[in-house]
């Protein structure tokens, strides 16, 4: 086998042409290199400028269209070699694709960039069936994509296209990333990214800190609509914009931790109700309409971001300017058998986090050991919020409803003058929210109608199902006291 045909064709047919290309030696057993080094010749760098107003030697610039188009060159036949060079240690920017078939076959694609070439790596440690080639190539542009967020200037995490599976041709697929930022010392963003049958991660580790968020997709019987995974979705990302508000987080950290969150939360394939049928769980039976209410529609998450600390004033340098932020939901189901089981669902948050401020609004703080320098509020934030709901049946019927509901939030401000403290005091703030929801989830039954009503059936199923979606609209967590009081209130007695 042969690599990539037309390697050279592949990089002019980027947008960022011409190219200077140049082929790696072929093996003595006479197959060709796995690997190619595109050179970017002068008329390329003007040509790039040119087309897209951007300095040509950026990273976005360097790897635009590339990726995508060396996966959809498998679609045409290209055929990959059995072995890959190694990348070289001294590369810039450095993207790695690995995927395995559902036949087992391994196949990687390495793109780095280096002065003012690229390298590219294609090879297959078996040879590839058409419908292989045709999953591989289906992932170009989720793959493009993913390079595109990570060389924008800020890098992006761009991944939802990237964590589909090929329509089951492809067992799993995996993304290391590194860019080069073009800051004053240079410093590095990573990304690790898989995705298989069963779960999605990526974790990702640069200047501003670390993130990272972990889907469990085995459970794809407990997964809401597309509609109600969105609006989960939307509810937890306004929670994290409201603890990186209250902890002072850096605005970077927070927006890759929503991309990655957003993106590989979103695992839902249907738009309207679950078709009857077996479970992936392990239980032989379904859910149920009011199971389905009761859950927020997402997959078991696990995920956290962690601020890089630092420690600014000198005088006292037991204070540090940290943030932590913990997101996580958990579901079990229990029984043994449809007429006798259990339902749980636990969410819970939690928000660390510390900070100064100045005395006075707009002034900047510029610490030093001089006493002038040491007049601000030093702030203490310690947030914990969770949720839980439980469903019980016995002999088939809903015995066992319960929503609870809680919002810790503590706050301490040390205020110094001059570097003396002059007040020391906590701010706290609880909220809880207790309901039984058994009478709310209950199915229809006779009598209740206004005198006089005679509605069909089905129009009672749909007044049920708009009674179920309003109450579904409650069970996401609030990390909030204030939110939660107003969810109490709403919700009644």
């Amino acid at each position: 086998m042969s690599s990539v045909a037309a390697l050279p064709t592949i990089a002019s047919a980027a947008r960022t042409t011409p190219w200077a290309t140049s082929r790696a030696t072929a093996s003595e057993a006479g197959a060709p290199a796995p690997s190619a080094v595109v050179s970017l010749s002068a008329a390329a760098l003007a040509a790039a400028e040119a087309d897209t107003g951007v300095a040509p030697l950026s990273a976005s610039v360097r790897f635009r269209d590339v990726g995508a188009t060396v996966l959809a060159a498998l679609k045409a036949g290209a055929t990959v070699p059995l072995a890959q060079q190694v990348l070289p240690k001294d590369v810039e920017h450095r993207f790695t694709l690995s995927v395995v078939t559902a036949g087992g076959t391994k196949v990687d694609l390495a793109l780095a960039s280096r002065d003012d070439g690229l390298i590219v790596q294609l090879s297959a440690d078996a040879t590839l069936r058409d419908d292989e080639r045709q999953a591989l190539a289906a992932l170009a542009d989720g793959f493009q994509a993913a390079i595109d967020g990570m060389t924008q200037e800020p890098p992006r995490l761009r991944l939802g296209e990237l964590a589909g599976l090929g329509g089951g041709l492809l067992q799993s697929v995996d993304l290391q990333a590194m860019v080069t930022l073009p800051t004053t010392p240079p410093a590095t963003q990573t990304l690790a990214f898989h995705a298989d049958a069963g779960q999605r991660s990526v974790q990702a580790d640069g200047p501003s800190g670390k993130l990272d968020v972990r889907v469990d997709t085995s459970m794809v019987d407990s997964l809401g609509t597309r509609q109600q995974q969105s609006a989960a979705i939307d509810s937890y990302l306004k929670q994290v914009d409201q603890a990186a508000a209250r902890g002072h987080g850096d605005a970077q950290l927070t927006t890759l931790f929503k991309d990655a969150f957003s993106d590989l939360s979103r695992t839902a394939s249907r738009d309207g109700p679950a078709a009857p049928g077996t479970t992936s769980s392990g239980k032989a039976w379904p859910l149920a309409k009011e199971e389905h209410a009761v859950l927020t529609g997402l997959a078991d998450f696990s995920a956290s971001m962690t601020q890089a600390p630092q420690w600014n004033n000198p005088v006292r340098t037991n204070e540090v300017t940290a943030f932590q932020y913990e997101l996580s939901q958990q579901t079990e189901r229990g029984g043994d058998s449809r007429a006798n089981r259990s339902l749980t669902q636990t969410q819970q948050a939690r928000l660390t986090a510390r900070f100064h401020q100045p005395l006075q609004e707009g002034t900047p703080l510029a610490f030093d050991y001089s006493a002038e320098s040491q007049n601000y509020t030093y702030h203490q934030i310690d947030d914990t919020a969770r949720s839980d709901v439980k469903l019980g049946y016995r002999d088939g019927r809903l015995r066992e409803a319960t929503l609870a509901q809680s919002v810790s939030q503590s706050e301490r401000v040390q205020q110094y003058v001059l570097g003396r403290m002059v007040s020391d005091h906590t701010m706290p703030a609880e909220q809880h929210l207790v309901r039984d929801l058994v009478a709310a989830l209950a199915p229809y039954q006779p009598g209740q109608d206004a005198a006089g009503r005679d509605d069909s059936r089905e129009v009672r199923e749909e007044r049920r199902q708009q009674s179920l979606d309003a109450l579904g609209q409650h069970m996401v967590l609030l990390g909030d006291s204030v939110a939660l009081a107003a969810r109490n209130t709403a919700l009644g007695v």
